[in-house]
């Protein structure tokens, strides 16, 4: 394990001067993270001076200031804040960073526009900064790329040209605490892409086109960059690419032939209806997930159905409605604009109000296709309502089939 407590060289001149917490129980008081979550901290020094590239969480103050005195001595020595990204969990310690120096402030023209919405920071101390601009600070040179929406609108990178390393902030991050090692070839990285694709399809995941031409605006950079340091998790620095890599795939997920049943029962007899369905569509060569609303955290059911090329939601009515967990799944999809066009599927019952064409609309919003039949059962199912299941898993093997023809030929 390394010692994080203390600052970690990324490169000659550039340390890392982050911190973990491992107190939150969830991310943004939303997304569990039962690991932890690193804020990456970064200071470069510049010859006769140093660069402050982003902070850390406010309550993390005291560690931060620590570990950046260690590093650069008299805070009077730092000549440049970089603001990547106006997000708290990044500029907590922006303010008190601004009090102790003199250095102006990078950050975006719109970045500067919105920044005394979140922070007390003198007008002029800020230096808006053009898209692809260069600045010489000492010795070093440093662009500035602009990234809108990813996820913010005012979000950029700073990529340090003298020593090829990549600020990335929110984009290309992880849950996941640091333990083992800062970067990719000294920790468990088949982990950490398991949570950084959690967290992409959390926090950046609506924004599937803006990641697209992010990765897209990259690659002609990439040849000069070293090190990836995102702004959470890992570092990136035995193959840099693969941040861009698998961002672009997990914006434009390779679709697989399966089928994700997300679901709720409350006495049982929704899984009973579940289980035939199952094997309708196992029988006709899905493979299927199933996932129970009232257990399994929306932010795991975003991340494993990513990838499937079918969604069908099963649930029992309660109060006239969608019950509450997969009410929850819903409206995140549909924040999220989840569905893609994909195919999905409704399975509801009811003791005495029926509403699968109000469950319908709502997985409509989400951005799927809706499958017929529409199927509503009993709150007992009767054998002959479970057949049913049948006619739905006909109907979405071959609304499966259709999508997985169209990325064929795509």
């Amino acid at each position: 394990m390394r010692d994080f407590t203390r600052p970690l060289r990324v490169t000659d001149d550039v340390y890392w001067v982050g911190v973990n917490d491992r107190r939150k129980v969830r991310f943004e008081n939303m997304w569990p993270i039962p690991e932890g979550i690193s804020y990456n901290a970064y200071v470069i020094e510049a010859g006769a001076g140093f660069i402050a590239v982003d902070g850390v969480e406010e309550e993390y103050s005291d560690e931060y200031f620590s570990k950046l005195t260690e590093v650069v001595g008299d805070l009077s020595r730092i000549r440049l804040i970089v603001v990547n990204h106006l997000e708290p969990d990044h500029q907590g310690t922006l303010e008190e960073l601004v009090r102790r120096t003199r250095a102006p402030v990078a950050i975006s023209g719109i970045g500067a526009k919105m920044i005394n919405d979140f922070y007390d920071v003198p007008r002029d101390r800020l230096r808006p900064v053009s898209d692809g601009e260069v600045l010489e600070v000492g010795n070093k040179r440093l662009r500035f790329i602009f990234m809108p929406w990813l996820h913010w609108p005012e979000t950029m990178m700073t990529l340090d040209e003298t020593d090829g390393v990549l600020f990335t902030c929110d984009a290309f991050g992880s849950y996941r605490a640091l333990g083992e090692g800062l970067f990719d070839d000294e920790a468990p990285l088949d982990e950490y892409i398991r949570e950084a694709k959690r967290y992409y399809v959390n926090i950046v995941g609506k924004y599937a086109k803006n990641t697209l031409d992010a990765v897209r605006k990259l690659r002609p950079l990439m040849s000069s960059v070293k090190v990836v340091a995102p702004a959470h998790g890992i570092l990136y620095r035995s193959n840099p690419l693969l941040p861009l890599d698998l961002s672009e795939e997990w914006a434009l997920p390779r679709l697989e032939r399966e089928v994700t049943i997300v679901y709720i029962s409350m006495y049982g007899h929704t899984v009973k209806a579940l289980e035939r369905l199952k094997e309708g569509l196992r029988s006709r060569g899905l493979n299927v997930k199933a996932l129970d609303a009232a257990e399994v955290h929306t932010s795991y059911i975003l991340s494993e159905a990513n990838n499937s090329a079918g969604v069908i939601f099963m649930f029992p009515t309660y109060d006239a409605s969608i019950p509450m967990p997969l009410f929850e799944v819903l409206y995140t999809f549909q924040v999220k604009l989840f569905g893609r066009g994909r195919p999905a599927g409704v399975v509801t019952s009811y003791g005495w109000g029926p509403i699968a064409k109000i469950a319908a609309e709502q997985v409509q919003r989400s951005g799927f296709k809706v499958v017929e039949p529409l199927v509503t059962l009993r709150t007992r199912p009767r054998p002959e309502e479970l057949e049913k299941m049948e006619e739905l898993a006909s109907s979405m093997a071959k609304a499966v089939d259709e999508v997985m023809a169209s990325q064929r030929t795509a």
